[in-house]
């Protein structure tokens, strides 16, 4: 993984339950793996083992939300895969963490794609989870701007 104290500030995380900024050491981005393990199950057993079939686009399939916490601001889940806040603060970061789950069983079930255009698109309702300290669009101009 890229070394956060080598990266640029790009992102920053917002906790899902407080609304606050995650400082270094402070907050982890984390998903409930086994609520994932058991979304992709119940998928796998309504669409068959069809790799092709994508999960999001199957009727009632609910994709485990990635969460930003503060430590202070309670505990994960029991099984959970988790990101220290400090370790995805730049857009190569994002793009290091994204090459590294692909190989995750549990990713499939989750947001994570949804929480990267969330953080491109940040206008898009996004208050918490991982988003650009300044808002920009891949041109350099303010994200939903024309």
């Amino acid at each position: 993984m890229v070394n956060g104290s080598a990266m640029s500030d790009d992102l920053t995380a917002m906790c899902d339950l407080c609304l606050g900024e995650g400082a270094e050491g402070d907050g982890v981005l984390e998903v409930d793996t086994a609520a994932a393990d058991s979304a992709l199950r119940a998928w796998r057993a309504k669409a068959g083992a069809d790799p092709h079939a994508l999960f999001h686009l199957t009727s009632g399939a609910r994709p485990v939300k990635w969460r930003v916490r503060h430590h202070s601001c309670g505990t994960g889940p029991r099984f959970a895969y988790t990101i220290a806040v400090e370790r995805i603060r730049s857009w190569t970061a994002a793009v290091d963490w994204s090459i590294h789950l692909t190989d995750k069983t549990f990713l499939a079930a989750t947001d994570w794609f949804d929480l990267l255009d969330r953080a491109l698109h940040p206008r898009r309702a996004a208050v918490s989870g991982i988003l650009p300290r300044i808002p920009r669009d891949l041109s350099g101009g303010p994200v939903g701007d024309t």
